[in-house]
């Protein structure tokens, strides 16, 4: 059974995934990028309900935890030169950044999920 903040946690984290991606089709971003970074959040999430549930996860997890971690460097850097070009006002800038540095928990716990079914 996972505890309720697992819960409040990966509800943070499917409105920090849908908000990305309702923002990046307002902005004009391609489809395939975006349907990407919506799947990288979710592995995410599959890895918080992985670490919780104390099932541990496989080498194909271990993959996609690895390549969703990369898509969402990737689009924090982009969201930082987007930020710097557009002149955001810091109440945008604070929440942009708030939102990538939510999911760094998620990331540790994936690994740590991974580590567990590794025997760690």
């Amino acid at each position: 059974m996972m505890p309720w903040y697992a819960w409040a946690y990966l509800a943070l984290l499917a409105l920090i995934g849908v908000s990305n991606f309702l923002a990046g089709l307002r902005g004009g971003q391609r489809m395939g990028l975006l349907l990407l970074r919506l799947a990288a959040v979710a592995v995410l999430a599959l890895g918080v309900v992985l670490f919780y549930r104390g099932s541990g996860a496989g080498l194909a997890f271990m993959a996609a935890l690895f390549v969703a971690a990369l898509l969402q460097a990737q689009k924090s850097v982009a969201d930082a030169q987007q930020m710097r070009e557009q002149r955001l006002p810091a109440a945008a800038r604070i929440g942009v950044a708030l939102g990538g540095l939510a999911l760094l928990p998620a990331i540790a716990l994936g690994a740590l999920a991974v580590w567990i079914q590794q025997g760690g």
